[in-house]
């Protein structure tokens, strides 16, 4: 049994602790993953998702045996989260672990993870305003979708909306084509119809925007298509949502200037979703 620790609760390799070596290559170069996960009652929400995309994101940065490290990390992890029974969000790190300077890797490694445990969020609005950021998104197929830990160009998104004083910021890729914001994914809705950017080429794939690709929205009966999405269509929409793990959905109220219509469709979504989280918890 772990010991608990005064909240926020914070392990190093399943010990308890909040410090790593100077040398990690996480810390040096972003050579690593992370995932933001839900929990409740000390159960990891949408834990099989999570602990897939880790492993595309360790399998992208060719660590060795990239499977079976995640499948190691999310049995360490989980029985932390149960040991504190925690409910509110938790933030897992993993690094390829200490080595030389240098950007190669050593031919040897011994990947490190760090779980950090925070309480729930404080309700925030369920609408957002929204400027668009300067800040494009880099283009990398090799690694879009990925969460991986170089995250400058979500940083500087949201540095920019904060001091534009934005809820949130969209972000465009080199194509002009509409991307993310700097904190989740993008859904616009026409009618039945609902696009989401295609995130072939850059961006972030949220678990929370896999739940309702593949099951949410069909059984509302929106028909879902992964395409580019212009800025000029976007300000054409019924309504735009924002999807992450942890706030769920929400609303976009206004893009600069301009007012997007009011809808009772978020709270329609976001309990449909909440309600699916859930089924993944109990399972």
């Amino acid at each position: 049994m772990i010991s608990p620790l005064p909240t926020p609760y914070e392990w190093v390799d399943g010990k308890a602790g909040a410090s790593i070596p100077l040398d990690d290559r996480g810390l040096n170069y972003a050579d690593g993953a992370f995932e933001t996960m839900s929990c409740l009652s000390g159960k990891i929400a949408c834990q099989s998702l999570h602990s897939a995309r880790l492993s595309l994101a360790l399998e992208a940065l060719r660590f060795p045996h990239p499977e079976a490290i995640a499948q190691r990390v999310f049995e360490d992890i989980c029985r932390c989260v149960e040991s504190v029974g925690h409910s509110g969000t938790a933030r897992l790190t993993v690094t390829r672990g200490s080595g030389p300077r240098g950007y190669a890797p050593p031919d040897s490694v011994s990947p490190r993870h760090i779980l950090t445990l925070f309480p729930p969020l404080v309700q925030a609005p369920d609408r957002q305003s929204c400027g668009i950021a300067q800040i494009r998104w880099a283009c990398q197929p090799e690694l879009a979708g990925l969460k991986l830990l170089a995250r400058t160009e979500q940083v500087l998104a949201a540095q920019e909306a904060a001091a534009q004083q934005w809820d949130d910021a969209l972000m465009l890729d080199a194509q002009d084509h509409v991307i993310s914001t700097s904190r989740g994914n993008i859904f616009a809705f026409f009618g039945n119809q609902c696009v989401t950017p295609d995130l072939s080429r850059c961006g972030i794939a949220g678990t929370r925007r896999q739940l309702l690709i593949e099951t949410v929205l069909p059984q509302l009966d929106y028909v879902v298509d992964e395409q580019s999405i212009t800025l000029a269509a976007l300000r054409q929409a019924d309504a735009v949502l924002i999807s992450n793990t942890v706030r769920g959905v929400v609303a976009i109220s206004r893009i600069e200037g301009q007012h997007l219509p009011e809808s009772t469709l978020p709270e329609r979504i976001q309990d449909a979703l909440m309600q699916q989280v859930a089924s993944w918890v109990a399972r």
